[in-house]
């Protein structure tokens, strides 16, 4: 009786010993976690092959259909050919364009052309018509018109003049500007034939980018631009040519170089042919300006005159003039022409349009890519070569 109390004592003893040190032992706690995950992915692996078999047993495999998936294809394609079909050529400028994206909205924007920002200057080479112009102590200034493919970024915006409003009404276009001379503003008050986007009273559309100085930081978009349009329900498409369009001469000319003295050299504009690709690269200030490559380039001799102390000026934009047209490495003598009565809001935007016509009274054919008017002051000269 005493053997077997001491017997149980001492197995009491072991089995507490033993307890104690295996739940203090590391390598047993680690044990303990290899064998549940173990445990767990077998769990897991019988259930997804059971769930795997039910499957398998409640449906039929079906096999491919190759005709159904032929004629999706077939789908795709056709969705795609009529996206295709859908660049049509732009009424402004006669080069292919997405003509859903503006329905032929055009969009206007004052684009700042002094020598120090120029290598800022966006979208300039997406605009399908360019109007560049003298502004106050020599420097031009641009009015880009868009039509059609999206253009993210456009800029620096700068200032209007009444010249510029002019040239952007004839297009009844959206307007984009940062403020302007007081005869400017004035103008856009009551003229019917734009829609006016002033960053002053609109700084959605026009934003400002903080890695320039201002003023010289300011830029928009042609999707902006559309949306205040849509939102406001201002929608003037143009649906006539603006220009007759041709196709490019199988030969080209030999006037090759084509330079504008505006003023001083910064503003001192050269135009290079390529024979190879039909069009003038530009240069401005002795500088590649950007990657701008016109197919036309129309000289419109103007009258001017100095207004102010500020050196602001009134341009000719109604009337008649001398005029020249370079393309295809040749060179159109002529004459241009904008009647001055445009009172009705219903007029046809093409009865405002200025004319360029040849020295036969016929109007004068452009080649379909971008066009650059150039804005001359009578007595300004214009070499070629």
């Amino acid at each position: 009786m005493e053997l077997q109390k001491i017997i149980h004592q001492l197995r009491q003893k072991i089995h507490a010993r033993l307890c104690r040190k295996i739940r203090f032992e590391p390598w047993f706690i680690g044990a303990l976690i290899v064998v549940a995950i173990i445990v767990f992915i077998l769990v897991e692996w019988i259930v997804s092959s059971l769930v795997i078999s039910v499957q398998h047993a409640r449906y039929e495999v079906q096999p491919i259909d190759e005709s159904s998936v032929y004629d999706s294809v077939k789908h795709n394609i056709k969705e795609d050919f009529k996206l295709f079909l859908n660049a049509q050529p732009s009424k402004l400028n006669g080069a292919d364009i997405t003509q859903n994206v503006a329905n032929g909205q055009t969009v206007a924007v004052i684009v700042e052309n002094y020598t120090p920002i120029r290598h800022t200057q966006l979208g300039l080479e997406d605009a399908a018509i360019i109007y560049e112009a003298p502004a106050e102590g020599g420097i031009t200034r641009l009015l880009a018109i868009y039509d059609g493919n999206p253009v993210s970024s456009i800029g620096p915006v700068r200032s209007a003049r009444p010249y510029f409003i002019t040239w952007a009404s004839e297009y009844r276009a959206g307007f984009a500007h940062v403020g302007g001379s007081q005869a400017a503003l004035n103008n856009l008050k009551n003229n019917f034939r734009l829609f006016n986007i002033d960053e002053f009273s609109d700084y959605k559309t026009i934003w400002r980018n903080n890695k320039y100085l201002a003023p010289h930081n300011a830029f928009t978009s042609t999707s902006n631009i559309l949306k205040r349009l849509k939102k406001e329900k201002y929608n003037y498409p143009v649906k006539s040519k603006r220009f007759i369009f041709k196709d490019t001469d199988k030969t080209s000319g030999d006037i090759n170089t084509v330079s504008i003295d505006f003023s001083i050299t910064p503003y001192k504009v050269k135009y290079i042919y390529d024979s190879t690709t039909q069009t003038y690269t530009r240069y401005n200030g002795g500088k590649l300006h950007h990657t701008i490559k016109p197919s036309n380039i129309i000289v419109q001799y103007v009258d001017t005159e100095i207004l102010d102390d500020a050196g602001r000026l009134r341009v000719q934009t109604h009337g008649t003039g001398d005029a020249l047209v370079f393309r295809d490495g040749k060179v159109i003598e002529g004459t241009w022409e904008k009647d001055a009565s445009i009172n009705s809001k219903d007029q046809d935007i093409s009865q405002s349009w200025t004319k360029f016509f040849d020295k036969s009274g016929k109007e004068i054919e452009m080649n379909r890519g971008q066009i650059w008017i150039e804005i001359v002051p009578n007595g300004r000269p214009v070499n070629y070569f």
